[in-house]
């Protein structure tokens, strides 16, 4: 079984190589501590959706691979789970997911300022789904299908984003109007 170990010592060894490129790059306090955030968070979804990984766990011959890895119906995971009175892990199953892509809808337009409003829902669906497809590719070149593919992780990973960007969305209105505020009320600015 390969544990967290290993990705979270190759996001330290990325952070340290980073750091050292942006300071020979110059870059701003700011701009460090962004991209920094960024790659601990990346880490961090690559603890949370790929590992532990376990190779040794092989598929029982006659066992429907498709049906169990691949859930393609929207809602149909955490249906079952309400049905089988499971709500405790419908909660965590539902907010796990929601609350591990906030992060991602705020720091990508702090990243990438000024977009245009389709970038950041399309790059949101395009980091969930890549999630849920590597897990599937992941599970089909060990021999082991250790995750579910799910349609609902999509659904829920991209809410989630789309709540992070409208939290960004609000808290850079609210600055804005803070720093209009400010600005009336001293004299001495132009």
């Amino acid at each position: 079984m390969i544990t967290e170990i290993y990705p979270v010592t190759a996001g330290i060894i990325i952070m340290i190589i980073a750091i050292i490129i942006m300071k020979k790059m110059k870059l701003t306090l700011y701009q460090v501590i962004l991209i920094e955030l960024s790659i601990l968070y990346l880490t961090g979804v690559i603890c949370a959706t790929f590992f532990p990984m376990d190779y040794a766990h092989k598929v029982h011959e006659g066992y429907e691979i498709l049906g169990h890895t691949l859930l393609l119906t929207p809602f149909a995971m955490i249906t079952h789970q309400i049905q089988s009175y499971n709500l405790f892990v419908v909660m965590v199953q539902v907010g796990g997911n929601v609350f591990m892509t906030v992060p991602l809808g705020i720091l990508l337009p702090m990243l990438m300022p000024g977009r245009k409003k389709w970038f950041y829902p399309l790059v949101f669906f395009g980091f969930t789904f890549a999630i849920e497809a590597m897990q599937l590719l992941t599970g089909a070149l060990l021999g082991t299908f250790y995750r579910t593919a799910d349609i609902d992780d999509i659904i829920l990973n991209f809410t989630g984003a789309m709540i992070g960007l409208l939290i960004f969305k609000i808290c850079t209105k609210l600055k804005e109007r803070t720093g209009k505020k400010t600005n009336k009320d001293n004299p001495n600015t132009k």
